[in-house]
């Protein structure tokens, strides 16, 4: 529509999707961080000790028993630049959401332009953390890959049975199948391989609703927990309100179930999920020894100093023009991936 100058007119406001990147993986089972100033990162992953003291004679000289063992995992975290540009003729015209013909001034324009970005960026970066957390969570392991960035993969070394894909007449969208006699039996497998209860469950919306119409889950599910509309994930609030990516669906028996999912945009411009369809996540926030780790930001003008997250702006002069860039080695990893444990149920 053509604007009439001989009119009023009042802008309403600018309306846009509310696409800020929410890291509910990471807040709910890496809430640990730690930075490090070299290219790789390190840990030792203890042997478990379950051996019973050995009866002696009080007179009987004690024998020395073997120290337990413990394997050192090295991985080097992948890197992150997001960046973007802002041209100096662009800030001339209107922003949106800004009044009709204008009202900011040219650097009012670059200040809010360049904000944005930067908190794009940031998000980006998010993001990517949580589609590596979802990846461990889901399989052990995940593989990172761009455009310019070889295959690389972190494998934590899962034990192959805390992966399952439930097949023909066992599968949750059949009759006669008990998805809670089944999260049981899971978590038996879990306790057993790593001596914790994996007492939250989080499934993407399909699961969720075969699991709670299921005759056996509906009968007990206990749905009074959640207040005000928030949800506690291990210290970290998130909204449970209408269009959230997160909901806490109530406790059953030993385990407390959220239902989540989250989209991102791949490299190749496609939608894509967080969570597959029919997926379950379990585990023990604390068993797991969740950690977001980031490995040293390969810039100079960083001051060798670790970073989670290094910005930096600069300009060019032919052609004039700004630039905007976020650096980040980020690397979410599990101590403890066997007290994790992923399912499809259909």
């Amino acid at each position: 529509m053509a604007i009439d100058y001989n009119s009023t007119a009042q802008l309403l406001g600018a309306f846009g999707v509310l696409d800020r990147a929410k890291p509910v993986l990471l807040n709910l089972f890496f809430p640990m961080e730690q930075t490090f100033d070299t290219e790789e990162v390190y840990f030792d992953r203890v042997q478990r000790a379950r051996k019973l003291a050995p009866f002696v004679v009080p007179t009987i000289e004690g024998k020395p028993q073997r120290s337990r063992g413990y394997t050192t995992m090295g991985f080097r975290p992948p890197y992150v630049k997001p960046m973007h540009m802002i041209e100096p003729q662009k800030m001339l015209k209107r922003r949106v959401g800004e009044q009709l013909l204008g009202n900011m001034t040219p650097q009012q324009r670059f200040d809010l332009s360049l904000f944005d970005n930067m908190l794009i960026e940031d998000d980006q970066i998010t993001r990517t953390e949580e589609w590596m957390a979802a990846q461990l969570l889901l399989t052990g392991s995940m593989t990172c890959q761009g455009e310019d960035h070889p295959p690389v993969l972190v494998d934590l070394n899962r034990n192959a049975s805390h992966t399952v894909a439930l097949t023909g007449a066992l599968r949750w969208n059949q009759t006669g199948v008990d998805p809670y006699a089944n999260l049981r039996g899971w978590a038996k497998t879990v306790q057993r391989n790593s001596g914790f209860h994996p007492g939250v469950v989080v499934f993407d919306p399909f699961a969720a609703d075969y699991f709670l119409n299921s005759p056996g889950v509906t009968r007990v599910m206990n749905t009074y927990r959640q207040t005000s509309g928030n949800v506690d994930l291990a210290g970290k609030v998130t909204g449970g309100g209408l269009g959230e990516e997160v909901k806490y669906l109530g406790s059953i028996g030993e385990f407390d179930c959220f239902q989540y999912q989250q989209l991102y945009t791949d490299d190749a411009g496609n939608v894509q999920q967080f969570m597959p369809d029919n997926s379950v996540i379990m585990g023990n926030p604390v068993g797991c020894q969740g950690i977001r780790t980031y490995g040293a930001i390969m810039d100079a003008d960083a001051g060798l100093t670790p970073l989670a997250r290094f910005p930096s702006v600069w300009k060019e002069k032919n052609p004039s023009a700004w630039f905007s860039m976020v650096q980040s080695a980020p690397l979410p990893l599990l101590g403890w991936a066997d007290a994790t444990f992923s399912a499809t149920v259909a």
